[in-house]
């Protein structure tokens, strides 16, 4: 099974195109290899753990959004920019679906540096959901 940690990770990857920084100081951008490598199990205590599924429809989920507008999409709802949405990448992100728009939104935020504004990333997520629905 995957730990949530490293999933989180790969979803940063493929929604930020390198941009994430997976540490303060290390900017990573993704390959099939590291995402192999983020889904191996983590050595923590197992706080992050989730389930191998729950792993498996997240780095679906993160496929179908593409590296071209992930981080069009993170960085509109976890740094706050008001950049435009193309028509292309709404109509990804819809055909993604709510579903998966909302679970790698909530398994953002349930990371510790995300957490403290867990409200206002909701707000902006579900305000990106509303403007490409239009």
């Amino acid at each position: 099974m995957a730990s949530f940690c490293k999933v989180t990770i790969i979803a940063f990857f493929v929604l930020a195109n390198g941009v994430f920084l997976s540490s303060p100081t290390q900017a990573i951008r993704t390959s099939e290899q590291d995402f192999g490598l983020a889904l191996e199990p983590s050595p923590n205590n197992g706080e992050d753990f989730i389930p191998k599924e729950l792993s498996h429809y997240l780095g679906e989920c993160v496929k179908k959004i593409g590296e071209e507008c992930g981080p069009i999409f993170f960085t509109r709802i976890f740094i706050g920019t008001k950049n435009v949405i193309s028509a292309s990448c709404c109509k990804k992100l819809l055909d993604m679906g709510e579903e998966c728009h909302d679970t790698i939104t909530e398994s953002i935020i349930s990371r510790p540096e995300f957490r403290a504004n867990a409200t206002l990333y909701e707000t902006r997520a579900i305000d990106v959901w509303n403007l490409c629905s239009l």
